[in-house]
């Protein structure tokens, strides 16, 4: 029962914070937040697949500033200082980072590279790409990017207990099934078609087929995000990815969906617009 409050507790303080930083200040405080995801996760999954993981804390200094500076990139890019500073800034960074490595003392300096790439893509970008939907799609688009995802996990948890039976993919992650992963799709196209129509005001554009379609996208690469992390986590032999939220694990357990759905829903987002300004092209 104390587990139970406790995941509770700290779960309800997870959403509250991703809706406070979308809600407030138009969305300025949301790349704060993701670049405090960005710190931690590269803390986390480096300590999971490096076994010297403590005896290089200046490069993992390094890794965590590159992979911080990717969300934060846009609310720097507002500044006096603008975008064309922040992509400087990256790429010097990326390469001190590079020149670090012919002074290492590692035993084998190159595998410790790919992981600090992997760092920055993995993490960095994903995350990159969640504030850049912020743009896309306004804060209403993605906050409902973040309530599909939540609801996917639910459905896919709700029906995988009540029916589960045929294994979704059990060489990484037993326990999901393929009903359970209709399930969360059910949910997450649900969420998206009922958007515009009870929300007409804040999705205005967008249809309902628009949105059902998105959730569709998101169920699909939030279960492969799931399923990558849980790869990774095998590898290693871990369990969570850390502790830092109780009940829940680490902060890779909390956003490996959205490193994959974001990409995907601004690349969706774009090519819907492409299309629709392509048949009302043909229509005029």
């Amino acid at each position: 029962m104390k587990n139970i409050i406790i995941r509770s507790l700290s779960g309800a303080v997870y959403v509250a914070l991703i809706v406070c930083s979308i809600i407030f200040a138009d969305g300025l405080y949301f790349p704060v937040l993701c670049a405090f995801f960005a710190a931690v996760g590269v803390w986390e999954f480096q300590k999971m697949t490096l076994s010297d993981f403590y005896k290089a804390p200046l490069t993992l200094l390094v890794d965590v500033v590159i992979t911080m500076l990717l969300p934060l990139s846009f609310v720097i890019s507002l500044t006096m200082f603008g975008s064309t500073a922040v992509f400087i800034l990256i790429s010097l960074l990326v390469m001190v980072r590079l020149i670090m490595a012919l002074y290492s003392r590692d035993t084998d300096p190159v595998r410790r590279i790919a992981y600090s790439a992997a760092s920055w893509l993995y993490i960095g970008m994903g995350l990159m790409f969640a504030c850049y939907a912020r743009w896309v799609v306004g804060s209403m688009g993605l906050l409902l990017m973040f309530i599909m995802v939540w609801l996917n996990d639910t459905g896919a948890f709700l029906v995988g207990s009540m029916i589960g039976r045929h294994r979704l993919f059990p060489r990484l992650s037993p326990k999901k099934s393929w009903e359970g992963f209709f399930g969360g799709v059910l949910f997450s196209v649900a969420a998206g078609v009922l958007a515009p129509i009870l929300f007409p005001e804040q999705f205005f554009g967008f249809t309902p087929l628009c949105l059902g379609i998105l959730g569709a996208v998101v169920s699909v690469m939030a279960t492969w995000g799931d399923l990558f992390e849980s790869m990774i986590k095998r590898h290693s032999g871990v369990k969570d990815s850390g502790n830092i939220i109780p009940g829940h694990g680490g902060i890779l357990d909390r956003i490996d969906s959205l490193l994959f759905v974001a990409p995907a829903m601004v690349l969706y987002m774009y090519i819907y617009t492409i299309f629709t300004d392509f048949i009302l092209i043909q229509g005029a």
